[in-house]
């Protein structure tokens, strides 16, 4: 019996030491720059235990000191400064697209180091892993970390759940699972998330939502999805179901008829498309085609672009409504392209009576990798229950 007792002691040690470092890291890491005692007021914690856990940190290679800060008035030695060590690792993240596989290699801060579109030109999954090979291989050629690859993300346009592709409307998986592959192929954690909710984790931990604790990114692509953080965690649901808002039904004219007229059926770029081929009786047609055909004036074009922006509105104000967002997030690479749908969408919010601020997410392409990053960040560090604060990436 007292051995037990003593196991656990030892055990609820080791507990406690974890989340001292834990903590100390997270401060390291969010304050981009501090000093030990900075971090020993921040966290109530004594200077000797702080300096022991930060010289263990050190030996890992993890910090880097970046010289002196200002000594008290009372004078002394001046604080040495530090600073997460960037190139102690870095995370390879994949955005597997329609028409693209999106490449982003970031060092263990966030730094993108490696960018890559690449037109898949067939959506084998096969094919496409040996892309994903190729990239990684390319991308460790310029590799000067000290540990090297700490993990891979995949950024997924369906349903994820456990880590498992659950439905994904683009590429056939045919049987592949992309974690056990990758994981060991080689030898690091391989994190799978649908790509929305990447969007609602880019704004989390890189930009605007930093400070908030309940947002939500609605992806706008060829189908519509809402990424969804309630109270600083990521909220998937029900077999990873939570926010699939294009499947929601919507309401017509004639409500009381059998059509299941789905949200995407009216809002997704797909939906806007099909409308516009049909009427000017053109096909293959694409997101860059539409903006051009604005651009020239198009009046088919521009009057589906107001449709699209009246049924979105709606869209957003029910959303809105629903899970009561400090603010609101779109990701949308049409509406980027073409900013004045942005702001009739503002305009048709405000007059429904929608409060909530709503922000477009520039640099859209980059918002679900960049989400990813910071996903395999947390696992490679062994954080995933911590908020990391990652720089703007420009």
């Amino acid at each position: 019996m007292e051995g037990m007792n003593l196991m656990a002691n030892a055990t609820g040690r080791e507990l406690f030491h974890k989340q001292n470092l834990d903590l100390v890291l997270q401060q390291i890491f969010n304050n981009k720059i501090i000093s030990r005692i900075d971090i020993s007021r921040t966290l109530n914690l004594n200077k000797s235990t702080v300096s022991a856990l930060y010289n263990e940190l050190d030996e890992k290679g993890i910090l880097k000191e970046v010289g002196s800060g200002e000594s008290t008035s009372a004078g002394g030695r001046k604080p040495v400064l530090v600073k997460i060590n960037e190139r102690y690792g870095y995370t390879m993240n994949f955005d597997l697209g329609y028409r693209h596989l999106h490449v982003m290699g970031n060092y263990i801060n966030g730094e993108v180091f490696y960018y890559q579109r690449i037109e898949l030109g067939s959506r084998d999954i096969h094919k496409i892993l040996e892309m994903i090979d190729n990239q990684i291989k390319l991308a460790s050629q310029s590799n000067q970390t000290k540990h090297g690859l700490l993990g891979i993300g995949f950024s997924i346009h369906g349903i994820v759940q456990d880590n498992q592709v659950i439905n994904s409307p683009f590429i056939d998986m045919d049987g592949v699972d992309l974690a056990d592959h990758y994981s060991n192929e080689y030898h690091v954690p391989v994190i799978l998330e649908n790509e929305a909710n990447l969007s609602g984790i880019y704004e989390r931990d890189f930009n605007d939502g930093k400070d908030k604790d309940n947002i939500v990114a609605i992806s706008i692509h060829k189908g519509i999805g809402a990424g969804i953080i309630l109270n600083k965690q990521l909220y998937r649901g029900f077999n990873g179901e939570a926010g699939e808002i294009g499947r929601s039904l919507m309401f017509t004219e004639n409500f009381t008829d059998n059509k299941n007229d789905k949200v995407e059926d009216f809002c997704s770029e797909d939906a806007i498309i099909d409308q516009v081929e049909a009427q000017t009786k053109q096909e293959h047609l694409t997101r860059e085609d539409l903006v051009q055909m604005n651009r020239d004036g198009d009046r088919v074009v521009q009057r589906e672009l107001a449709h699209f922006t009246y049924a979105i509105s709606r869209v957003i104000y029910n959303v809105a409504i629903s899970f009561a967002p400090e603010e609101l997030y779109l990701n949308s690479p049409l509406i980027e392209a073409i900013p004045a749908l942005f702001d009739d969408i503002v305009a048709n919010t405000g007059k429904l009576g929608m409060k909530i601020p709503i922000r477009l997410i520039v640099h859209s392409g980059y918002a679900t990798l960049l989400g990813c990053c910071s996903v395999v960040t947390h696992r490679a560090l062994n954080m995933d229950d911590y908020n990391l604060e990652f720089a703007i990436q420009e």
